[in-house]
Formats: C-alpha cells, structure tokens, sequence
C-alpha cells in the first residue's frame, strides 16, 4: 500500500467458542474460521506490520469518546469462559497510542485511557489467534463509542493519520461478530430477515465495496442484533483512500451467529 503506514486492514470475529480451551468439542464448528484466522495472521505478518491496532465492541464504553487500554503490557485471559489457561499478553506501543490521541483531538474527538483493566473477549480472541499462529508485535486496543457513525468513521482517519505520522507499518483488526439472530436457537433470539444484514456486509467486500457498509440502515442493524458494525466503520475510515483489496476469507453461522474474516486493504489478495 504505497504511501501510507497503514499495511492492512482487516475483519476478524471474536466468539470465544474458536478458542479450543474455550470450545473444546464445540471449536469443530467453526473450524474453518479458525484456519481463515490463521490465513488473517499469514497476511499481517507478511504485511510487515510492527503494531496490530484491535478495535472492540467489548471494552468498556465512554458515551462521547473512543477508549483505549493504557498499561504496558496489555493482558487478557478467558477465565469467564471457563478457560483461566488460555491467555494473551503483548506489550502497548505508546507511541501509537500518544499519536492516536493527539490525532484524534485534531478532529475533535476524544480517546480515554483505561487502566487496570484486563482485554475484553474482543480483544482477546483476535489477539490469540494473530499470537498463536506467529506474529509478535506490539498492540494497541481501542472501544468504540456512542458517537454518530460519521465520527465512528471520521476515527478511522484518525488512526490512519497517527500511524503515517510515525511512518512505521501498522495493521488495523475490525473485531465484531455480525448478526445473532439467524437461528431460532441463537443467543439473541431470531429473526427472519437478520440474514440480510451479514448478506449485505460479506457481497460488499466480495464486491470490493466495502464503502456500502456505511448506508446499511438502522433498522437492520437494531433487528440483526450485530456487534461489529461500528468497528467496521473505523475500519473503513482507516482504509478510506487507500487501495482496496476485499477478499472474503471465511464466513458461516453455525450457531445463529455471524463471523466473517476479511481483508479490506493491504497484503496480497489471492485470486
């Protein structure tokens, strides 16, 4: 991605059942986003990538400002999954994070620091997965917030600029599972025309589109039940100018629940 730090940028899902400590048995199901995860991790590490910026449903909500985790070394476990032995732990580049600030206040926007907190399972997860299958290098992790989605993507910019700021290779991580009413057995209950919410989301980067994502509505959004839209939508402000590169790695629901893996800018799509 010539002229810019930003060296992809990427969607993962986060159900902790792909964990196998977590799932056991179950992790048979989603199998093959496990081996899209790992697939993910190929591209990241070949990105050259020294920093993986995570972005989170789950980490602790500011209504009018994005969050960040600010201690040094950023720790995470799955212990309220019945797993305490299935852990991350990677070391917080500061400096993207005082550049993040900085930009983000350009743009009027606000980034709280937490500190003393453990990294939530959106966190957690993706990070296990880029940990366990070879890549080593520092992180950063962001929360959304309840601002509008035009400064949810207006973010995304923010980010991109810190990280060209520095003129250091960065990749940006999506975490957000998509709709959780697909099946009447799902965990948020079902409803039928949840479906076209992942449909819409998985054709637009099939279709190399991702822009799309932004005009989904909210009333599909509210009945689709989703978790990762927002995150989606700083991913697009971070890829916003940048040479897209879609590629659906995997996508599937086999518990009522939607996980895509995604390439949306950077690394080398195979064709």
């Amino acid at each position: 991605m010539a002229n810019s730090s930003v060296v992809f940028v990427g969607i993962a899902p986060h159900p902790p059942v792909m964990i196998p400590e977590v799932g056991g048995s179950m992790a048979a199901s989603v199998q093959a986003s496990i081996e899209a995860m790992r697939e993910l991790t190929t591209r990241v590490i070949a990105s050259g990538a020294e920093t993986v910026v995570l972005i989170s449903p789950h980490a602790p909500l500011e209504a009018r400002a994005f969050v960040a985790y600010g201690q040094p070394r950023l720790r995470g476990d799955f212990a309220n999954f019945r797993a305490p032995q299935a852990t991350v732990d990677a070391q917080l580049d500061a400096e993207l994070l005082d550049a993040i600030k900085g930009a983000a206040a350009d743009d009027g926007l606000r980034v709280v620091v937490l500190k003393g907190y453990e990294l939530d399972h959106g966190t957690a997860v993706p990070l296990y997965f880029l940990q366990r299958n070879g890549w080593a290098g520092r992180v950063v992790a962001l929360g959304y917030s309840f601002l509008s989605d035009e400064e949810h993507v207006r973010f995304g910019r923010s980010l991109r600029r810190a990280a060209e700021s520095l003129d250091k290779p960065v990749a940006f991580v999506a975490s957000g599972d998509l709709s959780h009413r697909l099946k009447p057995d799902a965990p948020a209950g079902y409803h039928p025309e949840a479906h076209l919410f992942d449909e819409e989301v998985v054709e637009a980067v099939r279709a190399a589109a991702p822009g799309r994502i932004v005009n989904i509505g909210q009333d599909l959004r509210r009945l689709a039940g989703e978790c990762g839209y927002r995150s989606m939508l700083i991913s697009l402000g971070v890829a916003d100018g940048l040479e897209t590169s879609c590629e659906v790695l995997h996508y599937e629901a086999p518990f009522g629940v939607g996980y895509l893996v995604a390439q949306i800018a950077g690394g080398d799509v195979k064709r």
